[in-house]
Parts: C-alpha cells; structure tokens; sequence
C-alpha cells in the first residue's frame, strides 16, 4: 500500500484551507497563504486524516473510562515536523505521560482543531 501524498494552505484571506496533492498545486494564490501542511498518512480514530499543524487529543482506555472527571482529561497536542511528525504538548494528559513525542506510535489521536481556527485552544 502506497503513501498518499496530500498537503493543505490556510488562506488567511478566506480563513479556510485549500487542499492539493503533488500533482495538482493551486493555481493563482499570491500571499496570504500559510506555509503547506503535509498528511501524515494517518487518520484519527473517527477516520479524519491527521495534518501537521492539527491539535489532537490521545484517547486511551484509561481515558475512556475514567468516572467523575469533569474537564478535558485527554491531553491536548499539536503535530509538527521535526526530522519526524511528533507532538507538542500544550495541555498535559491526565493518564499518560508522553515520554516520546514520536506520533507514529500513538493510534489514538483524535483531531480537535488545527492551529489556524482554533487558536484559543494554544492558550
């Protein structure tokens, strides 16, 4: 099975992302844009697909199965690229502490936003 090789802009002129593959790039956007945001090749557990620049939360069994938490227990992280897709962690997860801020050994992202509409979420 073959990578797909999927990226996405964020025009701050229309405040939406354009979507494109390496065989079609958007024609005819000057400015305005972000740098391109690559598919990780991966999908979050409701089959969303995971971008650099998305915020996710980790969804364990631990988690998923807590009793009396009342707020966001699941952590928040941002995906970025270093060398590798890893994490950035913004907000701490209650039940599991990231010792290796390597994404691919996480199954458990859910995608909650993204750093572009969703920017109150970094604060």
């Amino acid at each position: 099975m073959s990578r797909e090789f999927k990226f996405r802009i964020y025009s701050f002129i229309s405040k939406s992302f354009i979507y494109f593959d390496i065989y079609d790039y958007p024609q005819g956007i000057a400015g305005g844009v972000s740098e391109p945001q690559q598919y990780l090749g991966r999908k979050d557990i409701d089959g969303q697909d995971i971008y650099d620049g998305d915020l996710v939360e980790l969804h364990t069994a631990a988690n998923d199965h807590a009793v009396g938490v009342k707020e966001n227990h699941y952590g928040l992280y941002q995906i970025y690229w270093d060398q590798k897709y890893k994490l950035k962690e913004i907000k701490p997860n209650w039940f599991l502490k990231v010792l290796d801020n390597d994404c691919t050994n996480f199954n458990v992202m859910k995608v909650v936003g993204n750093v572009f509409e969703h920017t109150y979420l970094l604060n």
